[in-house]
């Protein structure tokens, strides 16, 4: 899994020196937890930044991370539990398919910060709508391992 992440990286630093400009981006998403998750959480929320390249025409890759947390339920936390949070460390991917819409993917790793640790394979394959300065998104957000907790997640992202 490392040898993984070390070729990731060196490939989006190849792909970042070819490139000829970049866009910095900072956002905040709400979702709906699904599966297992939906269970003993009632929504999701996180924050996320990235720097993306553009690499070709309508084309941008580059790094992603930021945090993301489950609130569980009242009867679980008034029997002791905790919100389950993450922090997601991936190379992210947007493609334009007309200046407005896009499509795009995150996939890295998910570093677990609440209590147990660990983490998975983390992934947010999405779609959305762009202007210069912002866009708004529609994703499926998990965190993979040896069980998933998974959202479906509405964000806003505004391009510096």
């Amino acid at each position: 899994m490392k040898r993984l992440f070390i070729a990731a990286a060196v490939l989006l630093m190849g792909l970042g020196a070819q490139a000829q400009s970049g866009q910095f981006k900072i956002g905040v998403n709400v979702g709906l937890p699904v599966g297992d998750a939906a269970d003993i959480s009632s929504f999701t929320a996180g924050a996320d930044a990235a720097y993306l390249w553009n690499v070709a025409p309508s084309f941008q890759v580059g790094p992603t991370v930021g945090f993301q947390n489950y609130f569980i339920k009242s009867e679980f936390k008034d029997a002791g539990g905790e919100n389950f949070n993450y922090i997601p460390l991936a190379a992210s991917a947007q493609y334009s398919i007309v200046p407005e819409f896009f499509i795009g993917a995150d996939l890295g790793y998910g570093v677990v910060t609440s209590t147990g640790g660990g983490g998975g394979f983390y992934y947010m394959p999405k779609i959305g709508y762009q202007q210069s300065s912002w866009e708004a998104y529609a994703g499926y957000r998990g965190l993979s391992d040896e069980g998933s907790v998974s959202a479906i997640n509405l964000g806003v992202n505004f391009k510096f």
